[in-house]
């Protein structure tokens, strides 16, 4: 491919594809692949969620209704770090993605959830532990607080 032909959309998708496990959007994004069907990927789901939070997440059924209610949802690829806390991830779900891109300038976009993730060292990745609002970092669970590597 010429460099007249890679266009904005594939500047994120190679972005996507080079994520690394110590990347929380890296876990967010895996988390939210199987979340079509979750009751064929149980297993795979509990390897990426807090050991905490798995009676909360019960069949997964629930979070899998919600992102259907929000429609052509997209994963967010620029995680931010809680205030105070790099051991605390938010990645960003989007409603109405229909391709990957990056966004440029100042134009809104809808964040109907997001994805609360925690750094745990003692597995050598991050852990979602919750979707819906922001989850603040004193209402986690965390094994490392202060200590996350950086993204």
């Amino acid at each position: 491919m010429s460099d007249e032909q890679w266009t904005v959309s594939d500047d994120a998708a190679f972005d996507l594809a080079t994520k690394g496990q110590q990347d929380p959007s890296f876990t967010a994004m895996a988390f939210m692949s199987v979340m079509a069907d979750p009751a064929d990927h149980v297993d795979a789901l509990h390897s990426v969620v807090t050991p905490e939070s798995i009676p909360a997440w019960g069949d997964f059924s629930e979070t899998a209704a919600m992102l259907k209610e929000i429609g052509d949802w997209g994963v967010g690829s620029v995680p931010a770090a809680a205030e105070g806390a790099p051991d605390v991830a938010y990645v960003k779900i989007l409603r109405n993605v229909m391709a990957t891109y990056q966004q440029q300038g100042d134009a809104l976009i809808e964040v109907p959830a997001v994805i609360t993730l925690i750094w745990r060292p003692e597995v050598g990745f991050w852990l979602v532990h919750g979707i819906g609002p922001a989850i603040p970092p004193a209402d986690l669970p965390r094994t490392s607080p202060g200590i996350a590597p950086t993204f």
